[in-house]
């Protein structure tokens, strides 16, 4: 059964990446993650061997780092973006669920510092402040008018939220996979700008 399952293999690439994905599931497939992460890298791989988590396109190393970086946290904003990451860029992706999870995400890290008392708030009610109240909130870069204005973050949330498969007009559609992995990286930036105090009230 291993020979043919290996015959199959050599003749067939995908296949070959799907038993992978699948053995790195597993207890021993996992223990030798390392191993393997280091043969697919030196040989050019455009996928990754990740623990736990099967294999994963490979990125930027800057966009890599940005992403371990921001989901190490144990919060629930780390979970939904590792949540977003995985949709994105595994061998079996969803676009639309990875846009979900990276709105999450930035809801999770947003919500609090905005409007931390509106009942079952949305990314949308932080969008909605930010529009109204902005006079009252400082962003971290100061802008071409040099007044750290928060616009250019609400430019970034519109781009974000809502999801095109959510929009309740008539016009949703299913995001392609680029955009989707366009708004995984866009969260990951945005829920790092808001752990790092990028954005704050005015005093």
């Amino acid at each position: 059964m291993m020979n043919d399952l290996v015959s199959q293999c050599m003749g067939d690439d995908d296949l070959f990446l799907d038993l992978i994905d699948y053995l790195l599931s597993t207890r021993q497939g996992n223990s030798q993650y390392q191993a393997l992460e280091h043969s697919l890298s030196i040989g050019g791989s455009a996928w990754m061997a990740v623990k736990d988590r099967g294999l994963q396109r490979r990125v930027d190393e800057t966009a890599q780092q940005s992403y371990d970086s921001a989901a190490s946290p144990s919060d629930q904003a780390s979970e939904e973006l590792r949540q977003a990451w995985d949709r994105a860029f595994s061998r079996n992706p969803d676009a639309s669920d990875a846009w979900d999870h990276a709105i999450k995400a930035v809801e999770a890290v947003l919500i609090p510092i905005v409007v931390p008392k509106q009942d079952k708030a949305q990314l949308g009610h932080v969008v909605g402040s930010l529009r109204s109240q902005g006079d009252r909130w400082k962003f971290v870069l100061p802008g071409a008018q040099m007044d750290h204005s928060v616009q250019p973050l609400i430019s970034m949330l519109d781009a974000l939220w809502p999801n095109p498969d959510r929009h309740a007009n008539g016009t949703h559609r299913e995001p392609t996979l680029e955009e989707a992995q366009g708004a995984v990286h866009l969260a990951v930036s945005i829920v790092q700008w808001a752990r790092g105090n990028a954005l704050t009230l005015r005093s």
